[in-house]
Order: C-alpha cells, then structure tokens, then sequence
C-alpha cells in the first residue's frame, strides 16, 4: 500500500459516560473485527466500570493510527458501522 491509498476496514469504538470515547483495533476482516467486539464485551461485562457502548465502526487504518489513545472528544472520528457516513 502507498501513502497515497487508504485501507478500508472496521475498528472498535468504545464509548464512556463522560463523553469520551476510544478507537482501536483496525482489521479489514469482517470476522475478525466481530470477534474482536465480542471479546471487548466479554471484557467489560463483570466489571464494576463499564463503557456506555461498545460497537464497531466503518474505518480507515490512518484514522485508527492516528486516534488519541488515552480518550477522545472529536466529533469527526468514526461513528458509523457504514463506510462514508457519519
């Protein structure tokens, strides 16, 4: 791939009751990004603190990339399942 094309896939997007959110996990693979949410759920689920919503998102490898790892309040990152709409 160049630096002038874009890998399309899906990412995971975790959402937090403070209105931050985390993006992470960019794989092509429909499945493999299924069972990537399934086990972040499985994750979550026992705990005492959990995320408001874990869902998967249509993504870019450079929007992963370049995501804020501790948190996030871009209105402008992925949060659509769909490719092209946010």
């Amino acid at each position: 791939m160049t630096s002038d094309e874009v890998a399309w896939g899906y990412a995971v997007r975790r959402e937090w009751a403070n209105g931050l959110h985390d993006l992470f996990g960019f794989t092509a693979d429909a499945k493999a990004a299924k069972r990537h949410l399934d086990h972040e759920a499985a994750f979550w689920r026992p705990g005492p603190v959990r995320p408001v919503a874990v869902y998967l998102v249509a993504a870019t490898s450079v929007e992963v990339d370049r995501h804020p790892v501790g948190g996030c309040d871009r209105t402008s990152c992925p949060d659509s399942p769909d490719r092209g709409r946010r």
